[in-house]
């Protein structure tokens, strides 16, 4: 768990994602770009992942997670740095972000929460928070650092900088402690030798998934939470400085989301192991809706910007979080990673699509005010939607 919990910090989905906002500015003040131009760049990369989480999903199934995590983390360290050297013709900016998506795929979480599924059952929930907990770490230092490596060596410099630190503290966790049963299967318990006991691994087929209402209603509504999670997160840096803020202190409060992910991966994972998980998802997945009413007001006080970041958070917190249980409970593991990535295509699109619609809908009208408005409306959709899943499986449920 403690090399899932580095591994899923220093991933794609963590450090690219959480510190974008950070670099959005810079970028369009030294070339020139617009910010809806510099923001698709981490649309290419969500959007990729329509691709390459099914086809991760599918590898890891067949040849092991740890096998993908030890080829893929050193590679996301070598992409993520070449964006640093990118020229100023946009093209190659964006070509950066497509090569780093495709190498560095396996650092998704579908990699991460396969293996914990696997050792966990009755307290997966939990499990699956504190491992996921580390992509709140990552959100919580990870704007600050990167805000002070621009200030110090300039966007570029700083890109290549957070390579070096997220491939010497992530393939050495990985190489070292990511570990999955030799069976691959579930562990039900641990005996009186210090052995696992694993139960054969059950699980709906893709094809079978597929075809029931339940896939297609977690599909959806992770559209919608997504998308109002994504444009909130990686366009908060540049609304609050719209707000009047410095960068140093829109970057602080930025770093209240991430202390509030990591809040609610283990909040939400405990409360997953004891309550019906679709009733935590509705209350968790449909905060955003609050917190974009909140920065829609002009000028909102301290007090109001912190506790919309930290409904972000919570938010943030809960979405993968819940996708990686409910999964399991309702289409079971023997195809997780297959049924894992083909939603995350669902939550790829949302994500992907929201900040550059944010970029562009500032580019258009000089506020972001319409865009929060739509945000709310879906992220209290999505959060509804969840409602609709009904009981667990009986085969999938929690071993006694």
């Amino acid at each position: 768990m403690a090399g899932s919990l580095l591994g899923a910090g220093c991933g794609l989905s963590s450090i690219s994602f959480y510190t974008h906002s950070v670099f959005v500015a810079p970028i369009s003040n030294d070339t020139g770009w617009s910010r809806g131009d510099v923001q698709f760049g981490v649309t290419i990369m969500i959007l990729m992942a329509i691709v390459t989480a099914p086809v991760v999903g599918l590898l890891i199934d067949r040849f092991g997670a740890r096998k993908i995590a030890l080829i893929s983390m050193p590679l996301y360290g070598l992409t993520l740095a070449s964006l640093g050297l990118s020229t100023d013709s946009l093209w190659t900016y964006y070509v950066a972000w497509a090569v780093m998506s495709i190498l560095a795929a396996g650092t998704l979480p579908v990699t991460w929460t396969r293996v914990v599924n696997s050792w966990f059952d009755r307290y997966r929930g939990i499990a699956l928070g504190i491992t996921l907990a580390g992509t709140g770490i990552a959100a919580t230092f990870g704007p600050t650092y990167a805000t002070w490596l621009v200030g110090e060596f300039g966007w570029r410099t700083a890109y290549m900088l957070i390579a070096v630190t997220i491939t010497a503290i992530g393939f050495p966790a990985v190489y070292f402690l990511f570990r999955q049963p030799d069976t691959y299967a579930v562990v039900a318990h641990v005996d009186v030798a210090d052995q696992p006991v694993v139960n054969p691994v059950k699980g709906l087929a893709p094809g079978e998934a597929l075809r029931g209402y339940r896939f297609w209603a977690l599909s959806i509504g992770l559209v919608l939470a997504a998308a109002g999670i994504s444009g909130l997160i990686t366009n908060a840096v540049p609304m609050l400085i719209d707000q009047g803020l410095t960068a140093a202190d829109a970057a602080r409060y930025a770093g209240l989301i991430g202390v509030s992910v990591i809040v609610g991966r283990l909040v939400v994972g405990a409360l997953v192991d004891r309550f019906w998980a679709p009733l935590v998802a509705a209350i968790f997945l449909s905060a955003p809706a609050i917190a974009a009413l909140m920065l829609s007001a002009a000028a909102p006080p301290a007090f109001i910007i912190s506790v919309s970041m930290v409904l972000i958070g919570l938010a943030a917190g809960a979405e993968l979080d819940l996708m990686a249980f409910l999964v399991s409970r309702y289409f079971g593991l023997k195809h997780y990673g297959a049924l894992y990535g083909a939603l995350y295509v669902s939550f790829s699109i949302g994500a992907g699509l929201a900040p550059v619609t944010f970029g562009k809908v500032f580019d258009a009208v000089g506020s972001y005010g319409p865009v929060l408005t739509i945000v709310a409306a879906m992220s209290a959709g999505g959060g509804l939607l969840m409602l609709t899943l009904g009981r667990y499986p009986p085969a999938f449920s929690r071993a006694a």
